[in-house]
């Protein structure tokens, strides 16, 4: 029996350690890596302490690369971003409150903590909705330009921002970021992506996206304020009389009865709708020139509107015909069909001026045969039809006359393109007649004109609007406020997101809008690279296209450019000019390769020595990079890089936070007794 006790007490301690072991992964090859869920809020260290980087690899003291680079990693693969923001808590929560004082990031991180120590819920809708009170952004979400501008009153409590972002949400459904660059780049996107829609589902589309601007004008004090005012401007007399015409009820009752949101989107629906049947219902029509005469006393006005349709207002037979002559434009079964127009003869643009002879809009061209290829364009089965009938009257005027005469770019090219369905000559020949069109006349854009037209560059409208599109498709808002704001951020706080899903968003968004540039760049890439080339004064140019071309196609797994162009080229639907879900998926998967993959990781290793060597620095690539990253090589690096972002939290380490790993320790506690005791 004496001699078998050393032998039990060997057991017993292998036991146990094995037990005991559930605490002590380290991160390797997908492990987890044990988080105590408690800071110190006494340990920080004193950044002023020494200077950057004097420490190789430390941004300041406390603060490593490595640390950096493991903390993404963990969050990389968390399981919240309660959870991520306890990892931030425990990491650098000491080191940011003593930085901002007052405890203030001690306040945010206890409860997280706390709640991830217990798992349990948390929530920071109260948290986010007070700092945004405090931060004054509650106010910049009424009004965004209040800063900047002095806004009238009337204007201000419309609240732009929560009431009208439910239309950029959309609009962004719709046709996506491209068009709403506010360029020429911008609107040939634009007319790219709607050319194979039908001209009814656009009106239909563009009915649903007004009515929520139109009903909370109505809902706002906007009209209320005109109808209570003794004395109205001739304007806000109009605006009351052409609403009254074509809604289902007086304006100014309605607004009394303080409208819900609901009630002024079933008004604006039928101020639409009734605006609508103007086109072709002749009552509807009459009674709204009735009642515009009836209520604008600026004769100015009358005289504008007798200019443009060469009738006369206040006479019932001129507004009886302008009704007949609408409804037979416009009507479904309207037999007109527009003619080629050509001047007649005769004639001389240089000597017209426009309503010289009212509604005249060109020598021979009035305001009825402006209505029937409006009525034309809007019978055709999608937009591109509507755009041939253009086509067909316009074309040899403009390319004829206009074009000689004024500087105007031939259309010949583009109406070619719509007749063949070609869309992707159409894009080009669109940006080539409107660069022209605007580089021309006015110097400011001449860079139109000289510069190519294929290197399509990220305006900061451009950006936004990419940042708005993100925005809507991370949390799916119906409207945005600082109490809808803080409770989308409190949903996402507590799902299942981690930094992997909000980085695969962001690239799936980004790419979107890339692969579509990448793709004209491909196929103009020599005109690119020639015009890049002739102004490098400094002749560096070549070996920096080398080095950029040869970091993307290491990076994406191409063996030459040709090679990546043609997935590229692929991956664009031909009629939208958009990328597919298809080619998005699969450069998304390429571009973040580099973070599991060693050998791509290091992809990044040769651009970075050859662009150091271009500097012509003494100090080699090598000391460069240990000192910024305190990695002796691009190897250990990556190597490194691979190992953080496949790691993972495991929950906690404190006795409690998981009750299965506590149990799996006591039973084998228990065992290990067991075997000691016999």
């Amino acid at each position: 029996m004496e001699s078998r006790a050393p032998m039990h007490v060997v057991v017993f301690l292998i036991v146990v350690c094995r037990g005991l072991s559930v605490y002590a992964i380290l991160p390797s090859k997908g492990d987890c890596v044990p988080v105590e869920w408690a800071a110190d809020w006494n340990d920080f260290a004193d950044i002023y302490n020494r200077y950057p980087f004097e420490k190789p690899g430390e941004i300041v003291d406390g603060v490593a690369v490595r640390d950096i680079i493991q903390l993404a990693g963990l969050a990389w693969n968390a399981r919240s971003w309660r959870e991520i923001t306890g990892l931030f808590c425990v990491s650098y929560g000491p080191l940011m409150n003593g930085l901002v004082g007052d405890n203030h990031i001690r306040r945010a991180c206890d409860p997280i903590l706390s709640s991830l120590k217990q798992n349990e819920d948390s929530s920071i809708y109260k948290d986010c909705l007070r700092a945004s009170i405090d931060s004054g952004a509650s106010d910049a979400f009424d009004d965004p330009l209040y800063l900047y501008y002095s806004y009238n009153d009337d204007i201000r409590n419309i609240q732009t921002v929560p009431n009208l972002a439910p239309t950029a949400f959309e609009l962004l459904d719709w046709v996506g970021p491209s068009p709403f660059s506010f360029d020429i780049y911008g609107a040939c996107s634009a007319l790219r992506i709607l050319l194979s829609t039908s001209v009814a589902d656009i009106l239909d589309r563009v009915q649903e996206i007004t009515v929520h601007p139109l009903a909370v004008v109505l809902k706002s004090d906007l009209f209320w304020r005109i109808c209570r005012k003794p004395d109205p401007t001739d304007d806000e007399i109009l605006a009351l009389a052409i609403v009254n015409s074509i809604s289902d009820r007086p304006l100014c009752q309605f607004v009394s009865t303080i409208p819900t949101l609901e009630a002024s989107k079933d008004m604006a629906t039928a101020i639409i709708n009734n605006a609508e049947d103007m086109l072709t219902d002749t009552f509807v029509c009459q009674q709204l020139l009735t009642a515009w005469n009836n209520n604008i006393r600026d004769g100015y006005f009358h005289d504008i509107f007798n200019m443009i349709t060469g009738k006369t207002l206040r006479l019932t037979r001129d507004r009886e015909q302008l009704c007949s002559d609408i409804s037979e434009a416009f009507s479904p079964d309207s037999r007109n069909t527009p003619t080629e127009y050509s001047l007649p003869q005769g004639a001389k643009l240089d000597e017209f001026r426009i309503w010289n002879a009212p509604g005249e809009f060109l020598p021979g061209f009035y305001f009825g045969d402006v209505l029937n290829i409006a009525g034309a364009f809007l019978r055709a089965d999608t937009l591109r039809d509507g755009l041939i009938q253009l086509c067909d009257v316009s074309e040899e005027f403009i390319a004829y006359e206009l074009d000689p005469k004024y500087g105007i770019p031939s259309i010949t090219k583009m109406c070619a393109s719509l007749r063949g369905g070609q869309f992707s000559d159409l894009d080009d020949a669109c940006l080539d007649s409107l660069s022209k069109l605007i580089g021309y006349r006015y110097s400011y854009y001449r860079d139109l004109v000289d510069s190519p037209l294929s290197m399509r560059s990220f305006t900061i409208v451009y950006l936004e609007a990419i940042g708005v599109e993100f925005y809507r498709r991370l949390f799916q808002p119906t409207r945005i406020s600082p109490e809808d704001t803080c409770k989308d951020l409190d949903t996402y706080f507590r799902s299942d997101n981690n930094l992997q899903s909000l980085t695969l968003l962001a690239v799936d968004v980004a790419l979107r809008e890339v692969i579509p540039i990448a793709h004209r760049i491909c196929k103009n890439y020599r005109e690119i690279y020639n015009y890049y080339d002739r102004r490098d004064w400094s002749g560096t140019f070549p070996a920096v296209e080398r080095d950029v071309q040869s970091f993307i196609l290491d990076h994406f797994g191409f063996v030459d450019r040709e090679e990546l162009c043609r997935s590229i080229a692929i991956g664009i639907d031909e009629k939208s000019g958009r990328a597919t879900d298809e080619a998005v998926a699969r450069f998304k998967e390429e571009a973040l390769r580099f973070l599991t993959d060693e050998q791509r990781c290091l992809a990044f290793d040769l651009p970075f020595r050859r662009l150091w060597r271009e500097t012509g620095s003494r100090v080699s690539a090598d000391e460069v990079f240990s000192t910024y990253t305190g990695y002796n090589s691009a190897e250990e690096a990556c190597k490194e890089l691979r190992q953080f972002f496949a790691s993972k939290t495991c929950g906690g380490v404190m006795l409690g936070s998981h009750p299965y790993m506590l149990v799996l320790v006591i039973i084998q506690v228990v065992l290990a007794t067991v075997v000691f005791v016999q």
